[in-house]
């Protein structure tokens, strides 16, 4: 009996490993995605000037939705059995979550206001691309802004990130972390641009919070396309104001 619950342990520890590393393989994997395919193009020396702009185009959004479309393979059935518990209780989860991400928009306005005090800058270097890329490919940052990101996003840094790490606060403040580092990354200038990590991060946990009160993905998928569609919505007006 004794040998048989050691067996049974044993096998559940494995089953746990693999799925951890598996999660952590997943996360790696759509991370260093866009990496990888500049990589190839600098070892096969591709000139992208070359290309026509369908072409160009294309591309720009193969990097964002091929690595959606494998997480929506790989999910799949976490999504569907989310999506009918989400689509009976819709109501209810953002009567009860919506306010928690009117507090995290709250504390991620007053991070912003101390750090431009602190940088002098009115926004960060990702801001500043997200909006460069709004004027010159529009319907471009509508699909990613309001579609790709809500799903890619937290099916990344929120269901992939609390497979990882176990321990709910554990799991809150990685989550937060790394959203915040990976909205930064990209757009490293200077030392500075590591205090956005902060109002990205704020977010990113309190969308994890959010997932681990409903326990349901999609109540943090739905809040996420509410914020950036608000954002994009907000900026695009500003620019015909």
């Amino acid at each position: 009996m004794f040998y048989a619950i050691i067996d049974i342990l044993g096998g559940y520890m494995k089953d746990k490993i693999k799925a951890i590393v598996i999660s952590i393989f997943i996360f790696l994997s759509y991370f260093f995605f866009s990496y990888f395919l500049n990589f190839l193009i600098d070892v096969f020396n591709i000139d992208m000037s070359l290309w026509s702009r369908t072409s160009k185009i294309i591309f720009i959004y193969s990097v964002d939705v091929i690595p959606l479309i494998v997480l929506l393979i790989i999910f799949r059935k976490k999504l569907i059995e989310d999506f009918k518990i989400f689509r009976k209780n819709y109501k209810s989860y953002f009567e009860k979550y919506f306010k928690y991400w009117v507090l995290g928009i709250g504390l991620m306005a007053v991070s912003n206001v101390l750090i431009s005090l602190i940088t002098k800058d009115s926004v960060g270097n990702n801001e500043e691309l997200i909006r460069d890329v709004v004027k010159v490919l529009p319907i471009y940052s509508i699909i990613t802004t309001c579609i790709v990101a809500p799903l890619a996003e937290e099916l990344m840094y929120r269901k992939t990130i609390k497979d990882i790490f176990k321990k709910k606060w554990l799991s809150i403040i990685m989550s937060g972390l790394i959203f915040g580092l990976a909205h930064v990354i990209g757009t490293y200038d200077n030392i500075k641009d590591l205090l956005y990590v902060i109002p990205y991060g704020i977010l990113g946990s309190v969308f994890m919070y959010i997932y681990y009160k409903s326990e349901n993905i999609y109540t943090t998928i739905f809040i996420h396309f509410i914020h950036n569609s608000l954002l994009l919505t907000i900026y695009i007006v500003s620019l015909k104001i």
